[in-house]
């Protein structure tokens, strides 16, 4: 009997030494003493007898069994026989078709094309006068009946739609093919500066599974998303774009086609007011931007029409700070960017009010007055590190919740037996990022324990915190899940030695993952110090019944004082 490993051997000495391709030489032998033994080789990998195919592509099938007594190949309808005449070089088979299926041929190398998708059989049979594998006596000789499945693939045909609105403006199917030499007769959509168009992939023949739509005039280049929503800001007239949808798959063959989008895209100046377009951000350079309505066409000058109000209480500061300059953002004509005179920090309260001036979109628009809006200013980055913060670090040690840089101790084993469940356990189940979180749990009622913080300033980021934590005002802020059953009203909090907080999740949604946040004042430099959670009796009076709540992704952000 021949083992699988040597028929793989020869399925890779051949491949490599081009047997199997434009090859009709019979006089192939393999290196194995007088006996019978079954073996093949094929043009398209290493698989056993599984194969797939594009369409009108071939697979090369060798027997190169030892000492057959009758030998025949089976191709089925929907493929052709090609000669072995061809080369690698050649991608049109039409010369070399000897044979339509079905039929069947003793040759033992078959070049089979596909040209029809779908599922595909090929059968060898091969009688011999002794056993060999796989074979099954009949009438004194040994039979082997083999099928070879093929799953052919379509060629990739795009089919999609272009939406204004809920208004489908153009749809193309798989069987359209449109030619820019006949874009004068395509569809006409008319937008308003401003204005979305939505296109949809619809493409399912041939079995893609990416796409990269071009577009032009629009906010962006290109998408590789199924649905893209594309704003038209600027004027003019647009050939809309076209698709490329292909097969990235490595358990597909290789296919792609492009495709024009045949639609024609007049852009007008738009009949909306020119306000405004969400809120204000500041950024990490003290920059506050703002989006309108449409692209800007000019802004000059327009720093006097802005007034922008700081208020810091704590600092006992309330002041208009003048604009020094206002620009239109580089990368978002949308977009305008103010940079002020003097300082601004991050536990300022700022807004930003505009009286209307010279400020002109791209379609003759002026854009209009707004009132007082409030900046949403920059938070600064984590200064704890994600191993730590995340519970991303996992231990066997019930007493440390399963998860390094944290302790409970003995209090944490639930019911006396070191066996789970426990009140806090690192958990991969539920998590708001990474790979884990922190669970508590108990079963009845709240018990009072206490999961350590173990010294998050020892050690740098992994897996704790920092070095020290400096002196200064902090933004704290979890992510937590109450489970839909949770009834808990609090839990605190505590840099140990001091400095508790308590948090009230009593309204907070159950069943999701909401950032709740606190700022706590350190006043001396931290070093050596736990931060724990402490889940108390005392804050949870009147709660009953079982209790689950997770915990991810802490955080500690520096307020910037005035």
């Amino acid at each position: 009997m021949i083992m699988k490993h040597l028929k793989k051997i020869f399925v890779i000495s051949a491949l490599l030494l081009g047997l199997v391709i434009s090859c009709d030489k019979d006089d192939y032998n393999p290196p194995y003493n007088d006996y019978s033994s079954f073996l093949w080789l094929t043009t398209n990998g290493f698989e056993e007898t599984e194969y797939v195919s594009a369409l009108n592509d071939y697979v090369g099938f060798r027997d190169v069994s030892k000492n057959t007594i009758e030998h025949s190949w089976s191709i089925p309808s929907g493929t052709k026989l090609l000669s072995n005449d061809f080369t690698e070089n050649d991608s049109i088979y039409t010369e070399f078709v000897t044979g339509s299926g079905p039929l069947s041929t003793d040759e033992n190398l078959v070049n089979v094309l596909f040209d029809e998708p779908g599922i595909k059989e090929i059968k060898l049979r091969n009688v011999f006068k002794d056993s060999v594998t796989e074979s099954v006596q009949m009438n004194g000789n040994w039979i082997v009946d083999k099928t070879f499945t093929v799953t052919v693939f379509d060629d990739v045909k795009p089919a999609f739609q272009v939406l204004k609105g809920t208004d489908v403006v153009l749809s193309v199917s798989e069987a359209d093919m449109p030619d820019e030499a006949n874009s004068a007769s395509w569809a006409t959509v008319t937008i308003e500066a401003g204005e979305q168009l939505t296109y949809v992939d619809n493409t399912t023949v041939g079995e893609p599974d990416a796409r990269t739509w071009t577009f032009n005039g629009g906010n962006m280049d290109t998408s590789g998303a199924a649905s893209a929503n594309v704003s038209y800001n600027g004027l003019g007239n647009f050939l809309a774009g076209s698709i490329n949808s292909r097969r990235n798959s490595p358990d597909k063959p290789d296919g792609e086609t492009s495709k024009l989008i045949p639609l024609k895209i007049e852009v007008i100046p738009s009949t909306q007011p020119f306000v405004l377009n969400g809120g204000m951000l500041e950024n990490a350079t003290e920059v506050i931007s703002f989006n309108v309505t449409g692209e800007i066409a000019t802004l000059t000058g327009e720093e006097g029409n802005f007034t922008v109000n700081v208020v810091n209480t704590a600092a006992g500061f309330n002041q208009n700070i003048p604009v020094q300059s206002a620009v239109i953002n580089g990368s978002d004509a949308t977009q305008i960017d103010l940079t002020l005179s003097a300082p601004i920090y991050n536990s300022d309260n700022i807004t930003v009010e505009y009286s209307s001036g010279n400020i002109i979109s791209i379609d003759s628009r002026t854009l209009e007055s707004f009132s007082a809006t409030n900046v949403t200013m920059h938070r600064n980055d984590n200064i704890i590190g994600d191993v730590y913060a995340g519970f991303e670090s996992e231990s066997t040690n019930w007493k440390k919740g399963l998860c390094n840089g944290f302790w409970v101790g003995n209090s944490n084993d639930i019911n006396n037996d070191t066996n789970p469940p426990y009140y806090f356990s690192r958990v991969t189940s539920e998590k708001n990022s990474g790979s884990a979180s922190m669970k508590f749990e108990s079963l009845s009622g709240i018990t009072n324990i206490t999961l350590q913080g173990s010294n998050f300033t020892k050690g740098g980021q992994t897996p704790h915190g920092i070095p020290t934590l400096p002196a200064g005002s902090y933004e704290v802020s979890y992510f937590i899940y109450l489970d839909t059953g949770n009834t808990m009203l609090a839990f605190r909090t505590e840099v140990q030695g001091g400095l508790a907080t308590v948090w009230d999740v009593s309204t907070l949604p159950r069943g999701e993952w909401v950032e709740i946040s606190n700022t706590i004042v350190v006043p001396a430099d931290v070093t050596n110090k736990k931060f724990d959670i402490k889940v108390l009796a005392a804050d949870n009076g009147g709660v009953t019944g079982g209790q689950i709540m997770y915990f991810d992704d802490l955080s500690w952000r520096p307020i910037e004082s005035r």
